[in-house]
């Protein structure tokens, strides 16, 4: 048998497959399962995250500058994001919010179980990362119970008027984040 006769074959099953309703059918009721699944994980991790006011934050960042964000009114929207330096999918999102906070969009990260503030810093340093970056070890209470984040990556979306509107957890994309933040920008 020859490549050719194997491969006009193998195209043949496959058109045949393809042209097939049971299929398409199937193709269909597997796709709709994970999307369940993959909800209902997603809701599940997000059972315990912080909705309406935002926790008041008050502490220094590593840089030693102190914050105090959510007590005021705000001009405009603040991305929050609970990383951590040891996190596989936050190495995927972080350039992203790096992205977003070189746009010149308000942003402040917590980095959760990372290190001392220098070792954070570096991280920050050899990453060329730009963010405004808590380091929770150093806060009275962890920010992470306070907030609900309880997987990393999450990203909370605050609006001028210190309410939680948008939250995620998980790897995301600069367009997906800045789609985010134009969409509560337009809300407001």
């Amino acid at each position: 048998m020859s490549v050719n006769s194997m491969l006009l074959k193998t195209k043949q099953a496959l058109a045949t497959r393809l042209s097939s309703p049971k299929f398409w059918l199937g193709l269909a009721r597997d796709i709709f399962i994970m999307a369940v699944i993959l909800i209902g994980v997603s809701m599940y991790l997000q059972r315990d995250i912080a909705s309406g006011a935002a926790p008041h934050i008050q502490a220094s960042l590593i840089s030693g500058e102190q914050i105090h964000l959510f007590k005021q009114k705000s001009d405009k929207p603040t991305l929050v994001y609970f990383w951590g330096t040891w996190c596989p999918i936050c190495s995927v999102t972080s350039p992203a919010v790096n992205g977003i906070t070189k746009d010149g969009h308000q942003v402040v990260t917590i980095a959760v179980a990372s290190g001392s503030n220098s070792q954070i810093s570096q991280y920050l340093d050899e990453h060329q990362y730009q963010f405004a970056t808590v380091n929770e070890q150093q806060t009275k209470q962890p920010l992470s119970e306070q907030w609900g984040a309880h997987a990393l990556p999450s990203i909370y979306l605050v609006d001028s008027n210190n309410q939680i509107v948008m939250t995620t957890s998980g790897a995301t994309s600069y367009w997906g984040l800045k789609l985010r933040l134009w969409l509560v920008e337009l809300l407001a």
